[in-house]
């Protein structure tokens, strides 16, 4: 062997190359470091299949990305009992054979960026190199250039608090997962104050208030620190007290306060919410995402579909703090109304809206804009439109989410998404240049789930479970079944989820036939009962009907009970004019686009009144008006362009005043001539309300019972 050659894998960072100078149909190798110490693949040799370029990390020294230093560490001493060589040649697996790759083309020209070169090679591949691992920790290191407190210690370490719940969920057992840059590297653990080199945490339904936890690492050299969002436990909600029609959570209607802030949430439950009687409250989505001041999308600070960009799990959000999440969330039950979370878990960013400067040529131009940011200030990498080398890895750039933590294996590679009826591009496609999760690595299944368990911890009720579509039915009843198993074997009493599966032409293939290989009604079930869940709790798990009010049932007969199924009128993604997720003709009203009340009014009460079908779930959206510019950002004032920072010479033209979303004693239809920017309340229309009242077996309410004074 000899120092690599190749600029992508340095010799200066430990690489070497071996080249086999007449082609051979296949080759079988096994590794020595030249002081005694073996790496045979687990006694099963390594075996290059194909003529090409393989790249393999030996087990006999520490692989590059892992070192302190740009020179290789030193050999590990040799184990007790050193493994020999072996003569028989089983195939390896797929995780510990090397994956041959192929040479992305090196960019040229003065505006060259990096976009393609993570793409997909063949109609087949899904998943990106593993070795493709060696390009994270991008993060700076601490007090280096462009680093920053909420950086933390990510260049070296990373990790997540994993909890699995006791069967009757008074206990829970609380394990630290971290990951190391230096693979040598101890850690130890404090929790709530109190040091340990373990681990693992037992906590029971003593401990009435935050789990915090703190871990230091350090390879005798330097030492780094992570410090985890605070843990919360499901003993710890108060408890939610409803009549009797809801069903314990099971039956009820949910209002959809579309850019609601947290504080004007809780404000709305003390003073509308719980009278009215509504089950719930569906925010959106909590977890950190997209948030930057400095540089405007088509003319906009911060458009709304920035939140169903995540950079990471942690509660941040430009609606407000963790804090501020759980002191709303316990507001609410305690005002009788449960929280559901927006879940966004098939994608993260977008490419190109990382903290990394990017470009691209367009009609002689190099077109440039620099780093975004996050609720949280978390770091968070792409590749697309990158260019440069990091300073840290002497790598290009990849995809890297450290506060998940996510790495670039987690990902399925680019793939361009140009059918709605083709299996492998619905689930390892990148919807809209969204950087897709391969969801079908047990990685990322167990983190999506812990995900969920954080949210069910912090109070939340349910979910609803954003492009469901993409993520599979393989995937998703893999993912609910840890959910299952993490919170002790079932599913809280009161948990409802809805996934988003928007049907049209691909209806047979998505919900018709339970044998298509790709299907979200019976062979999702299956899916479901086949990872542990029981059926009571699969009748817990709903699908969102994109076919309703107009095409429903799309598939002549209901496949599954019309229980299993949450409806409502006009949504969220239906109020942006290029919108076609879903077509309700003469049947339904979209608020913001019609612009007529009372016709809008007349589709909201029927959703109530109607007793075509045994719909358990319904759902009222609440939204604000939008601009005839296009602004279409949440009046929360992250979107107002008074608060934008030209100083990198950019210019905010599509704003969106601040407008403070709770008004106490407000009337329903709050719409002010459909000036843009206003909330709409629509949840507190009596008709509606008394409509509601009614499919749950209560009586009607005036508007002074409602607390509103006058008339509306």
């Amino acid at each position: 062997m000899t120092a690599s050659t190749d600029p992508t894998y340095p010799a200066s960072v430990g690489w070497f190359q071996y080249d086999v100078a007449v082609p051979q149909a296949s080759l079988e190798f096994v590794f020595n470091n030249g002081n005694g110490v073996w790496d045979n693949n687990k006694n099963a040799n390594y075996e290059a299949t194909s003529a090409g370029k393989w790249i393999v990390m030996s087990t006999v020294s520490v692989p590059p990305a892992t070192t302190t230093t740009t020179t290789p560490t030193t050999a590990p001493a040799p184990p007790t009992a050193t493994p020999k060589p072996t003569t028989a040649s089983p195939t390896p697996t797929s995780t510990a054979a090397p994956s041959p790759t192929t040479s992305a083309p090196t960019p040229s020209g003065s505006c060259y960026n990096y976009n393609g070169q993570d793409s997909c090679s063949s109609s087949t591949q899904t998943e990106l190199p593993a070795s493709d691992d060696q390009r994270k920790w991008q993060t700076p290191p601490r007090n280096a250039s462009g680093w920053s407190t909420d950086y933390q210690d990510y260049r070296s370490l990373t990790g997540y608090a994993h909890v699995v719940y006791g069967a009757a969920r008074t206990s829970a057992t609380v394990t630290v997962r971290t990951f190391l840059r230096v693979a040598s590297a101890t850690c130890s653990f404090t929790f709530n104050g109190v040091k340990s080199t373990s681990a693992t945490y037992q906590v029971t339904n003593a401990l009435k208030d935050d789990l915090i936890i703190v871990v230091t690492c350090t390879d005798g050299t330097d030492t780094w620190t992570l410090e985890l969002d605070p843990v919360n436990f499901v003993w710890q909600n108060n408890a939610v007290n409803q009549p009797s029609g809801m069903k314990g959570g099971q039956k009820g209607a949910i209002v959809d306060l579309f850019g609601w802030p947290y504080d004007d949430i809780a404000q709305e439950c003390s003073d509308f919410l719980g009278k009215a009687s509504y089950m719930g409250v569906k925010i959106n989505p909590p977890q950190e995402s997209v948030l930057t001041d400095a540089w405007p999308q088509n003319g906009q600070r911060n458009p709304w579909y920035f939140v169903y960009q995540p950079v990471s799990y942690r509660l941040y959000s430009r609606l407000g703090t963790r804090a501020q999440l759980r002191s709303m969330i316990q507001t609410c039950r305690a005002n009788g109304v449960r929280v559901y979370a927006d879940a966004v878990v098939n994608h993260m960013s977008g490419g190109g809206n990382d903290v990394l400067s990017h470009r691209y040529s367009s009609g002689g131009s190099c077109v440039t804009w620099g780093a975004k940011s996050s609720a949280k200030h978390s770091p968070y990498y792409t590749h697309s439109y990158t260019y440069g080398v990091n300073e840290y890895t002497k790598a290009r750039p990849a995809l890297e989410f450290p506060a998940v933590p996510y790495g670039p294996s987690d990902f399925h590679c680019e793939r361009t998404m140009s059918s709605w009826t083709d299996p492998l591009q619905l689930e390892t496609g990148w919807l809209t240049g969204l950087t897709d999760l391969n969801t079908e690595k047990t990685y990322v299944r167990e983190r999506i789930a812990q995900y969920f368990v954080d949210l069910l911890g912090i109070g939340f009720s349910g979910l609803r479970l954003d492009a469901l579509k993409h993520i599979g039915p393989v995937d998703a009843g893999a993912i609910y079944g840890l959910l299952n198993t993490f919170m002790g074997g079932s599913l809280p009493d009161d948990f409802i989820s809805w996934g988003e599966v928007i049907l049209g032409g691909e209806a047979s293939l998505l919900a018709c036939n339970a044998d298509s290989g790709y299907n979200f009604y019976k062979g999702l079930d299956a899916q479901y009962a086949a990872n542990g869940i029981s059926s009571t709790d699969i009748a817990k798990l709903k699908i969102w009907s994109s076919d309703y009010p107009k095409e429903f049932p799309i598939c002549g007969s209901w496949i599954l009970p019309s229980s299993r199924f949450v409806i409502q009128n006009d949504d969220h993604d239906q109020q942006n004019d290029g919108s076609s997720s879903r077509d309700m003709g003469d049947a339904g009203s979209v608020l913001i686009k019609d612009k007529d009340v009372a016709r809008h009014r007349s589709f909201e009460v029927k959703l109530f009144s109607r007793t075509d079908a045994d719909w358990q779930i319904k759902v009222v959206l609440s939204s604000y008006t939008w601009f005839s510019n296009g602004a279409a950002g949440f009046p929360d004032g992250y979107s107002d362009c008074s608060g934008f920072d030209s100083s990198q010479g950019q210019k905010c033209t599509a704003s969106v005043p601040y407008e403070k979303a709770f008004r106490a004693g407000s009337c329903g239809y709050t719409v002010e001539g459909f000036a843009g920017g206003k909330y709409t309340r629509v949840h507190r229309d009596l008709s509606i309300v008394n409509a509601m009242r009614s499919w749950i077996g209560l009586s009607s309410v005036t508007l002074a019972g409602l607390g509103i004074s006058g008339s509306c």
